[in-house]
């Protein structure tokens, strides 16, 4: 992953609210985004899932429809790709896992 947490938690932020300026509704939004980064050289599991978490935190957050992008995560997370993004987010994983619990809160309150 090129970036640490943090910085990529700015970047997709950026690009969120670039796209939602735009114009962009929440069914282009979300493959706009994720566009930006899958091409990238050095784009793995864990940056996916990451911008996966951080998008439906984005959506949340303007009251869009983030169902698409919480089942394509469930897709992709599972306990043997937890220690996968714990070792590659070091220090910063505890961050990660905050995000993702405020995901799982935020999608069982809906």
């Amino acid at each position: 992953m090129n970036f640490g947490y943090e910085e990529l938690k700015e970047c997709v932020e950026e690009d969120f609210e670039r796209f939602y300026k735009m114009g962009f509704n929440e069914r282009q939004i979300f493959p706009a985004v994720l566009n930006e980064y899958e091409q990238g050289e050095d784009f793995c599991l864990v940056e996916n899932i990451c911008i996966h978490i951080l998008l439906v935190l984005a959506y949340a957050e303007k009251n869009l429809d983030y169902y698409e992008i919480i089942d394509k995560l469930n897709q992709l997370v599972n306990d043997k790709v937890k220690n996968e993004v714990k070792l590659e987010l070091g220090n910063e994983y505890s961050k990660f896992i905050a995000d993702l619990n405020r995901v799982e809160v935020i999608n069982s309150s809906k």
